[in-house]
């Protein structure tokens, strides 16, 4: 094994500083480190992530994928180097400066939209893979990793659209992510022609006022105790809720305490998981509301990343992030590229996709990925499974 160990090695760089490092054998002591001399890589990449500050967290994350990558993909074609961005934009244009001094071949990172944005002013003349999921920072050698949201409702309304659910409503704040919603469904719904948004939402980011935009869409609350009711309600009383609802699928997009709030609420004008699909982003997997049992979401399948959740908790002894897999995904591909003679961006771009943790994606010239996605369901708290495997390949 030791011969192996060698192989697995990488260019370790906190704050600029530049030493080269051994992996070693042990899996709960990648802390440990040793200088090894090995010949000079062809391929050299600089990671810039957030080692310091508020965020560092998940900078931790991201490089200790890396580790694993570099462990599990042993290859003396590539060179990686770490720099810390303190999760800042200024930290993220020193880190860069530091890096270039070094004539990286290509840079992984940073992980914020607020850092690719001062990595852009910087105007770097190599391939970024960032991890940012804002796809309006990306374009010109600047791509992510991430898991997109257009991506995420293509496949919802793909779904969707083949289980005859052609009435869509959509409820969220108004905010950045509200608009790439509303415009994604906009441009999803083109291939479903029998499909359109008839209700939609769309609420101030600061209320505290939830009920108004649940009625806005709901069905009207009809106390059938009252004195006096009118013919029209004596009419709607007959009707189950379902079919006083003018759409058949409910897109709901809100996270945290307001999340539960707001599907309380629709709970209180009986617009349930059980009345009418509820649909949402891949975040719904991490809820944790009892509310949503029943409910839907597009996402990355899980088969390996449920391997690499094992290994990094084996090595680190504690549970990754969910978006670590993408740091892992990064060395990966370039150590791949890197043997086949072939890091650029012709080859980055390749439209058959590379298959990864997460799946097989494919970047594509604007910067932007597409992923092939599973369909999950939420079954009870915690636990969603699969209901619809990913397409075979890309459109």
């Amino acid at each position: 094994m030791k011969h192996k160990i060698i192989l697995a090695t990488l260019l370790f760089c906190l704050a600029g500083c530049s030493q080269r490092i051994e992996i070693p054998a042990s899996k709960r002591d990648f802390s440990q480190i040793t200088q090894e001399t090995i010949q000079v890589p062809k391929t050299k990449t600089a990671v810039l992530l957030p080692l310091s500050g508020q965020t560092s967290f998940v900078g931790e994350n991201f490089q200790n994928a890396a580790l694993i990558a570099g462990l599990e993909r042993p290859t003396e074609t590539t060179e990686v180097l770490f720099y810390d961005t303190k999760g800042t934009q200024a930290g993220t244009i020193e880190a860069y400066r530091q890096a270039i001094n070094k004539s990286p071949d290509i840079f992984v990172g940073p992980v914020f939209a607020s850092e690719v944005i001062a990595l852009r002013q910087e105007d770097p003349s190599k391939p970024v893979l960032s991890f940012t999921s804002d796809s309006s920072v990306l374009g010109n050698g600047v791509y992510s990793l991430a898991l997109l949201i257009p991506q995420q409702i293509e496949r919802i309304v793909d779904y969707a659209c083949s289980n005859g659910q052609y009435r869509f409503a959509l409820i969220g704040p108004n905010d950045k992510t509200g608009d790439i919603i509303f415009k994604s469904f906009e441009k999803a719904i083109e291939n479903c022609p029998t499909m359109q948004i008839v209700a939609q939402s769309f609420y101030d980011p600061n209320t505290t006022d939830l009920t108004t935009p649940v009625a806005k869409i709901a069905p009207p609350l009809i106390d059938a105790r009252k004195k006096d009711l009118t013919e029209k309600e004596k009419e709607l009383l007959k009707n189950p809720s379902a079919e006083r609802l003018s759409f058949d699928a409910l897109f709901v997009f809100e996270q945290g305490v307001k999340l539960e709030q707001l599907t309380s609420i629709l709970y209180y004008y009986d617009v349930t998981p059980q009345i009418v699909p509820f649909y949402g982003l891949a975040t719904l997997r991490q809820a944790n509301n009892e509310q949503l049992v029943g409910a839907y979401f597009a996402d990355m399948p899980q088969g390996r990343n449920i391997a690499f959740k094992q290994k990094y908790k084996d090595a680190f002894e504690k549970e990754p992030l969910p978006i670590a897999s993408f740091g892992y995904d990064a060395i990966a591909l370039i150590s791949f590229l890197s043997q086949q003679q072939a890091l650029n961006e012709f080859m980055l771009t390749d439209t058959t996709g590379y298959q990864g943790i997460n799946g097989r994606f494919r970047l594509n010239t604007d910067g932007t990925n597409d992923r092939l996605l599973e369909m999950f369901q939420i079954q009870s708290k915690n636990i969603s499974v699969p209901i619809e495997s990913a397409p075979m390949d890309f459109r």
